[in-house]
């Protein structure tokens, strides 16, 4: 298959090109092989192409689509910069996807703009990277592929997130470096520190815009039926009572079936654009409010009963994948009442009581869990598949992520039920 590409470097000047900026009668450089290419109209969307048959195969169709929507963004925010593809600056040894260069050093963001697109397993490490071009005194912006709505985007589908800035967090914190030392303990730079800038979602594409500083509980329970039915629940809950895990699974339930009336309209416009256009798109949750290490649990679907169920670890790229089919809804299901319902017990245990709770065991799919309390308000999750063991730990700010997550996969393959 040949890939259409939409990215193009000028011949004079080697400034990047994208397609809506080129003349039909303009000649412009492949990036890759150097040939010349022009520009024509597809069936779906305006793109450069190599005259003769090519033997340039390049990047993926939807890596250079997003690269070329950054620049064109990048373009309209800063017109007074400089924007160059595929750029290695001369204070930092890495190779930026797109780099906005400014005349003069700019507050907060310093001499400029790195903007790294992750794209499927082309996993770098974010803090390493971050900090690199931080005490360069670069500023740093990360685009991932689920923050481009389906595998055909357009410019109105992204909003550009906020760059991680130089001032304040080039600033040093910690010790005078040593040899040993790294350039983000020198700085006191996490993971933590940078999932605030990581880039919003669209259309409800994806929660990589569903960070939140915090947990949007108590404004999902504006409502003071439903807040009033979660205060008396949460008051009068007893792991000895009788019955107690059932009435709870119970509310939760009644949870996701309201939160499914939130999201019935995003999802259906998703069905029908995947259905008309036979591209697939996904579903996916980020959970960085609690202790351990960021992670995202992702639905990648398309039109038929087949999608697939990937969990992964954001910093070191560390992730389990599964198939994922209608039979498997009623599991992810449970998985979401049992951390859920663990997690309350933690909440209102003492570390006694907590000390004798068995781990709760079962199958996701083709994947094995445990769900585990701790000494504190959260349960680590132990996810198995045949190849590979991931661990994770859940506190009860994801939970609504959680639930919205599930709310969707849910209607998801409802919709999928009915158009069959």
């Amino acid at each position: 298959m040949i890939l259409m590409p939409f990215i193009a470097v000028d011949p004079v000047d080697n400034r990047p090109r994208i397609p809506v900026g080129v003349g039909d009668d303009e000649e412009v450089q492949c990036p890759k092989c150097n040939d010349m290419m022009s520009v024509r109209e597809g069936s779906r969307t305006r793109h450069f192409y190599h005259p003769a048959d090519p033997s340039c195969n390049g990047e993926s169709s939807l890596h250079l689509r997003m690269k070329s929507i950054a620049v064109e963004k990048l373009t309209d925010e800063y017109p007074n910069a400089s924007i160059r593809v595929e750029f290695v600056t001369d204070d930092v040894p890495r190779r930026a996807d797109v780099f906005v260069e400014f005349e003069q050093p700019q507050f907060p963001f310093g001499k400029g703009i790195a903007v790294e697109v992750q794209y499927r397993n082309d996993q770098k490490d974010l803090t390493e990277t971050t900090v690199s071009y931080l005490t360069a005194d670069i500023s740093v912006i990360w685009l991932f592929e689920e923050n481009y709505v389906g595998t055909r985007p357009e410019y109105e589908d992204v909003e550009l997130p906020d760059p991680i800035p130089v001032w304040p967090y080039s600033v040093p914190h910690g010790d005078t470096p040593s040899p040993d030392s790294s350039p983000g303990e020198y700085l006191d730079v996490t993971e933590r520190d940078l999932v605030a800038f990581l880039p919003n979602h669209v259309d409800d594409q994806i929660s990589l815009g569903e960070f939140r500083a915090n947990s949007d509980t108590t404004e999902k329970c504006a409502n003071t039926a439903e807040w009033a039915r979660e205060k008396e629940l949460n008051l009068n809950l007893s792991i000895t009572s009788p019955g107690v895990q059932e009435v709870y699974k119970s509310w939760l339930q009644s949870r996701i079936q309201s939160l499914r009336s939130e999201h019935r309209t995003a999802v259906e416009e998703r069905s029908d654009i995947v259905q008309l256009e036979t591209r697939p798109t996904s579903f996916s949750s980020w959970f960085n409010e609690g202790p351990g290490e960021t992670f995202s649990l992702t639905f990648r679907v398309n039109r038929t009963n087949v999608s697939q169920f990937t969990v992964r670890k954001i910093v070191d790229g560390t992730e389990v994948t599964t198939l994922f089919d209608e039979n498997d809804v009623e599991s992810f299901i449970e998985f979401v009442l049992n951390v859920g319902y663990e997690l309350e017990c933690s909440r209102i245990s003492t570390p006694g009581k907590q000390a004798v709770r068995q781990s709760v065991k079962s199958h996701l799919s083709n994947l094995s869990y445990s769900i585990t309390p701790t000494w504190s308000e959260t349960v680590t999750v132990e996810l198995n598949s045949s190849t590979e063991t991931i661990h994770l730990e859940f506190c009860p700010e994801q939970m609504q992520s959680l639930l919205d997550l599930c709310a969707k996969i849910q209607l998801w393959y409802d919709l999928l039920a009915h158009s069959g």
